[in-house]
């Protein structure tokens, strides 16, 4: 596993341990595999030559529609616990 996929994987790990569920948002178009918790629509996302970030959806219907909010983004040169510790911050000041 490459560092990337061993950091998204945290990431996903990170979320269910605050609570969050992953669960499947469908459209005709696609689906997206989703965190959940209390409303709050959460893909964890890797984009070349940005780093790791958060989309966000405020609802089922904003997911389902992909209306989704790009969080902050953590460079992959800040190193794996920094990453997480940012996005973990992030996250809960999301939080409905």
């Amino acid at each position: 596993m490459d560092q990337v996929q061993q950091i998204l994987s945290r990431i996903k790990i990170m979320l269910v341990s605050m609570g969050f569920e992953e669960t499947t948002v469908v459209n005709p178009y696609r689906s997206a595999s989703n965190f959940v918790r209390e409303g709050l629509y959460c893909i964890p996302q890797y984009v070349e030559r940005l780093g790791f970030l958060i989309e966000y959806a405020n609802s089922y219907e904003d997911a389902q529609k992909h209306r989704y909010d790009d969080g902050d983004v953590f460079p992959l040169a800040l190193g794996e616990e920094a990453i997480l510790e940012g996005l973990r911050q992030e996250i809960m000041s999301n939080m409905p």
